[in-house]
């Protein structure tokens, strides 16, 4: 597991640089899917290193606090989409399995429950027997379902902020 990112003035660079990625994977999520889906670009998103990107101080949350939150909800897509392209290839990653189990008892995490869900899920889905058809297996269906509920909080969520944002300017 990675040490946690701290976005500042120093660091912003590198931020901006994944933010940039999050976004074009969200662009071909919709694009492509309207939702996960198989070979999504995620594979520039770094989730291990940005899944608790955060700030340090007051004077940061003014600034970075929207891209902290944006680094945060992108890694979580982007491994909900790592995950999705096992499943479907019907592999799995012990890696990845590790990194899951040992985000789920990370403090960090209770401030982010519907994370805590998904995350979950997404082991139980691993948990399950390997099947190209891993959505129609009971965890894989719980698992698809978050997929669902996640990509229209975090990506239509970011949408639909941006817009509101434009119009009460």
């Amino acid at each position: 597991m990675k040490d946690r990112f701290y976005l500042n003035d120093q660091r912003f660079p590198e931020a901006r640089e994944t933010i940039m990625h999050i976004l074009w994977m969200y662009h071909d999520m919709a694009r492509s899917y309207g939702g996960f889906g198989h070979n999504i670009d995620f594979e520039p998103v770094d989730y291990e290193k940005f899944l608790f990107a955060t700030v340090m101080s007051e004077k940061d949350e003014v600034i970075y606090g929207k891209e902290a939150e944006l680094l945060h909800q992108g890694s979580i897509i982007a491994l909900g989409c790592e995950v999705v392209n096992l499943l479907d290839e019907e592999q799995r990653n012990p890696k990845i399995y590790d990194f899951i189990d040992q985000t789920l008892n990370m403090p960090e995490l209770d401030h982010h429950k519907n994370d805590q869900a998904f995350l979950q899920a997404m082991k139980d889905a691993f948990d399950e027997e390997t099947d190209a058809a891993w959505e129609r297996l009971p965890k894989g269906a719980i698992l698809n379902q978050h997929l669902k509920d996640v990509y229209e909080k975090y990506v239509l969520g970011y949408y639909l902020n941006r817009v509101n944002e434009v119009r009460l300017r």
